[in-house]
């Protein structure tokens, strides 16, 4: 069979200000999954395309695919006060690929996996594929070559009379093959915005537990070996030359132990790289901040995370020793701070925001409201204050602010930010 991947992402700058051209590392990793021996493969990244739709359609013409896998990195661009939304540019896609020729189109990636039936109805495509695609598409490919039953692979979305149905469960790759970054353009990605992303570490599952915030609890990662990452990275700089890396992880600081010893292989490998990563409140120490400076670390981005449900002061604290920890070894660092969720009061505003004058972050963003997502308290308090009817609304933009901020807290943060030259309302 002919497989087109795609990489749909066009989305090219961080707050409005900085260029950062994420590479579709998850494209990648899918690509590493199919089995050339079987089907002949090609890959489209649209990240620098001028006109993505038109250049689908000229590949699909041109290669005539049996199947076009869609990969879709965000919903929207995370703007309370200038939502975009990703998907219309996909759904054309879509149609320009039916108009084109008579492949399957399957989509797949961290949006379409919100909402997956809904995203599936939206672009009218034809299958989907939630979760960690690399095994199910391979599963999928085979199926649709032989003509085997594949309505059972674990994550599979389809329509079904009248219907859109999902296979119960979902995979969680093992990054046990390396992702397929040369058949990507990596010379146009090297000194791009973060850097080249490179898995360490990431949770097999998000938890919110009813009455509790959403929290990464640390019990079940999926965490890889630190000699494979390094393996990786001196990879990466033989073939393309890259010295610059962003470490995926939702936090690098979790679990620490991980943490240090990826560290101290790096320091000891002299690979002469500069990292970024994100970083969650709690378990860090000057230690860990010492060996992330001396392993090549020039930024630590920071968040809050969720105050629901906790003592907000001892989160900022929490925050604020590893901002201080950062701080104390020269580690630059940035902070990004929610405001309105559920429960936000006058109060808690004047605190976070005293919170960021007094840790004088290196660049600090201030998130207005909850983008509200499916199964959140944010999104069951929608439901009821009668700002969407279900959870189906929530393929648009949609952002939740507690009542009683809400009428003030937009224009409230824009001027506090004005006088602030390194702080970025969004």
């Amino acid at each position: 069979m002919r497989v087109l991947l795609v990489a749909t992402n066009q989305t090219e700058r961080y707050m409005d200000r900085m260029v950062v051209r994420p590479v579709p590392i998850g494209l990648a990793y899918l690509a590493a999954g199919v089995d050339e021996s079987r089907h002949e493969m090609r890959v489209l990244d649209l990240m620098f395309a001028e006109d993505g739709p038109a250049e689908v359609e000229a590949a699909v013409r041109d290669f005539q695919p049996d199947v076009v896998g869609l990969s879709i990195r965000n919903l929207d661009n995370q703007s309370y006060f200038n939502p975009v939304s990703n998907l219309p540019a996909v759904k054309e896609i879509v149609q320009r690929i039916r108009a084109a020729g008579k492949a399957t189109t399957v989509c797949g990636g961290p949006a379409f996996s919100i909402l997956p039936a809904r995203c599936l109805e939206y672009l009218g495509a034809d299958l989907g594929i939630v979760g960690d695609g690399a095994e199910a598409f391979s599963q999928l490919l085979d199926g649709l070559d032989s003509g085997a039953d594949y309505r059972g692979i674990p994550g599979l979305v389809r329509p079904d009379g009248g219907e859109t149905e999902a296979s119960e469960g979902s995979f969680s790759a093992d990054f046990n093959k390396p992702p397929r970054l040369d058949l990507l353009d990596m010379k146009k990605y090297n000194g791009s915005g973060f850097g080249i992303g490179v898995v360490t570490k990431l949770p097999r599952a998000y938890y919110e537990a009813e009455g509790k915030p959403s929290q990464y609890t640390g019990e079940d990662w999926r965490i890889r070996g630190v000699s494979e990452i390094v393996d990786e990275i001196k990879d990466m700089q033989a073939e393309f030359g890259i010295r610059k890396f962003f470490f995926i992880t939702p936090g690098f600081n979790i679990p620490m132990d991980h943490a240090k010893e990826l560290c101290k292989k790096v320091i000891d490998a002299e690979l002469g790289i500069r990292w970024n990563t994100y970083l969650r409140a709690g378990q860090f120490d000057s230690e860990l901040a010492d060996l992330m400076k001396r392993a090549g670390c020039s930024l630590a981005l920071l968040a809050q995370g969720s105050s629901q449900g906790r003592d907000l002061t001892g989160r900022l604290e929490e925050l604020g020793d590893v901002a201080e920890a950062c701080r104390s070894v020269g580690l630059p660092h940035t902070l990004n701070i929610g405001f309105g969720d559920p429960g936000e009061t006058e109060n808690t505003v004047n605190q976070k925001l005293q919170f960021l004058i007094d840790v004088k972050p290196a660049f600090a963003v201030l998130r207005v409201g909850s983008r509200v997502l499916p199964g959140t308290g944010a999104a069951r308090l929608s439901i009821e204050e009668g700002l969407i009817q279900s959870e189906d609304d929530l393929l648009e933009p949609m952002f939740y602010i507690e009542p009683a901020v809400r009428d003030w807290l937009p224009e409230r943060l824009q001027k506090e930010a004005a006088g602030h030259p390194r702080w970025n309302v969004s």
